[in-house]
């Protein structure tokens, strides 16, 4: 029988609910896998009926390994102590509100076993709550693009920070990266980039399935400063990482300022979606007052009246749209 090849990791706290959908999904797509893909579950001690769902998933699923934190470590350290515990090659950690859709995960190993690959990007469909594994487009046959490292940046940009999507290559981030640390960038909310973006710069198989083949739960997040998060600590991890001037940093830096960071402003300022802490914003996003695009976009978006706010961000939108 040959080894595992790739484990999934879950971490999860008080969603018993969501946590249920997944596990009795993954219970069925795992059917016929269990030489293949192994499953841990990182419980950071859930106030829920959490447990009670993990003891009936494991009555169909008895080899899963479950990680029972006695107190809340906080996501970080649980995103961690979970991938502590990986043997496999490969490694792909679902966020607990988000699901593989039908048929998935079968092809997804079949594409890890054949082809040499370092990150594997998975697209996304969001929505708003998600009922079952069929929710959606149903997916067809699914086939990786191969992409060069700025390529890869280009295309995933800010979504490199999106557990569900990134299937990762552990053996070859260890032995890219010697004496890595995963805990990095603990504190941060963005933890995960410590293994994302040090096996970009490093490694050389990076591949995308644009074929949606995840759902993503909407607006089902909140309990940290949102801007402080994205536009103070990814640009730091950014530059620490890969470079200020690297091309990577410079593809995803666009994104992040002329789409993605006007429009958390703007949920900061006016309250529309999520459930987030309040923070300053001028000092969110710090890192990028040197920038002529923080003056023309970030600045006003952070300062103006709703109206021109609003003027504001079309601007940012169809200059990204025209010139990204």
């Amino acid at each position: 029988m040959s080894s595992p090849l790739l484990t999934i990791v879950i971490p999860t706290y008080n969603r018993a609910e969501c946590l249920s959908l997944l596990l009795t999904t993954l219970a069925l797509e795992l059917r016929g896998l269990e030489d293949k893909v192994e499953l841990i579950v990182g419980n950071n001690a859930s106030t829920d009926h959490t447990p009670i769902v993990i003891e009936a998933f494991l009555k169909l699923c008895p080899n899963a390994q479950i990680l029972h934190n006695s107190e809340n470590l906080g996501p970080d350290e649980n995103f961690c102590r979970c991938i502590d515990q990986v043997k496999t090659r490969f490694f792909w950690m679902i966020g607990d509100d988000d699901l593989p859709k039908s048929g998935a995960l079968r092809q997804i190993v079949n594409l890890l076993e054949c082809e040499d690959t370092d990150i594997l990007y998975l697209s996304s469909e969001w929505m708003p709550h998600i009922t079952s594994s069929d929710d959606g487009e149903p997916i067809t046959t699914l086939a990786t693009i191969v992409l060069s490292r700025e390529d890869f940046a280009q295309q995933v940009n800010v979504w490199v920070t999106f557990i569900s999507g990134m299937v990762v290559n552990l053996e070859r981030l260890y032995e890219l990266n010697s004496g890595l640390s995963t805990r990095r960038f603990t504190g941060t909310s963005l933890v995960q980039l410590g293994w994302i973006l040090p096996l970009l710069m490093t490694g050389s198989h990076f591949k995308i399935i644009e074929q949606r083949c995840i759902l993503a739960t909407s607006g089902n997040t909140g309990g940290y400063k949102l801007v402080t998060t994205f536009g103070g600590n990814f640009p730091v991890i950014l530059h620490s990482v890969c470079g200020k001037n690297s091309a990577v940093t410079k593809q995803i830096e666009k994104h992040l300022i002329f789409s993605y960071l006007p429009g958390l402003i703007w949920i900061s300022r006016f309250g529309e979606g999520g459930i987030f802490m309040s923070e300053n914003l001028i000092k969110s996003v710090a890192p990028f007052r040197g920038y002529i695009s923080y003056w023309l976009i970030l600045f006003p978006v952070i300062l103006l009246p709703k109206f021109l706010t609003r003027c504001v961000l079309f601007f940012s939108r169809m200059y990204f749209k025209l010139f990204k």
